[in-house]
């Protein structure tokens, strides 16, 4: 039986133009009167939260957010795993010398930094809390940075990525992109990434993984999809890393098709 729901927002609950299907809200409000736990896991910091559609948000308060290097606790924010602003200098500096084509951007839970050549998305990065600033100076204060962004005008996301990771550095590398679009790339804590949380949070919960579900449609979500009993991608497989896992066209499809799993936990 299924006791618990993982449920990432953006492209897999959340559609473009900010819009959800009823079905998807309505398979999910009937999951969680159940006794069905829910849980969103994100990679958009907290402070990216306030626009998520009413529907979402009455479901449930768990958040994980910045692909698990914080969470939302009782309307509070928490940081699990920060990054260190030396570790960040010194991973800028060697990535910028394998690309010398890369920008950076840091990302905190309440504000957000970045270089004057990166391309930031409008929808998020702009606004009162936003610093545009060189990575020693964006690197320096006391807010913890629970991401590191980067660009490059010259290689795609998935070969950024890629390039990223030969570094060498202890760290999780991921996009939530597709791997053929420009990016951004981000680099957390090798303690960050949505895996880590759902771990985390099964083993606190004394929940096994055969009892627990999680959707999911990017590459960022796979740690998540590969740490539950069913990990189930909506819509299309957008890489072959993503087509190992189950698949269905909504959250709401999934869970209509699987009720006898999720029905009986009323009173539990």
């Amino acid at each position: 039986m299924i006791r618990i729901l993982f449920c990432d927002l953006d492209g897999t609950l959340v559609r473009p133009g900010n819009r959800v299907l009823d079905e998807d809200i309505g398979m999910l409000r009937e999951a969680t009167t159940c006794g069905v736990r829910l849980v969103f896991v994100t990679g958009r910091p907290s402070r990216c939260l306030d626009d998520l559609p009413r529907a979402v948000t009455e479901l449930s308060r768990e958040v994980v957010t910045s692909n698990g290097a914080s969470e939302v606790v009782e309307g509070g924010t928490r940081v699990l795993a920060p990054l260190d602003g030396r570790w960040v200098r010194d991973f800028a500096e060697a990535l910028r010398a394998a690309d010398p084509k890369v920008s950076f951007a840091t990302e905190f839970e309440s504000a957000f930094g970045f270089e004057p050549g990166y391309a930031w998305w409008p929808a998020t990065d702009t606004g009162a809390d936003s610093v545009c600033a060189d990575i020693p100076d964006l690197t320096g204060g006391s807010l913890p940075i629970t991401k590191l962004l980067c660009r490059s005008t010259d290689l795609d996301a998935g070969r950024l990525a890629r390039t990223a990771e030969a570094l060498g550095f202890d760290a999780t590398v991921t996009y939530s992109c597709l791997p053929e679009e420009g990016g951004p790339v981000e680099v957390l804590s090798p303690r960050a990434s949505k895996g880590h949380a759902v771990r985390r949070i099964l083993y606190e919960a004394g929940i096994a993984p055969a009892a627990a579900v999680a959707f999911g449609d990017r590459s960022n979500d796979i740690p998540m999809l590969a740490s539950v009993g069913a990990g189930v991608v909506i819509g299309t497989p957008s890489e072959a890393r993503l087509a190992v896992f189950e698949s269905a066209a909504s959250v709401g499809t999934w869970l209509a098709t699987h009720q006898e799993r999720w029905r009986g936990h009323l009173g539990t």
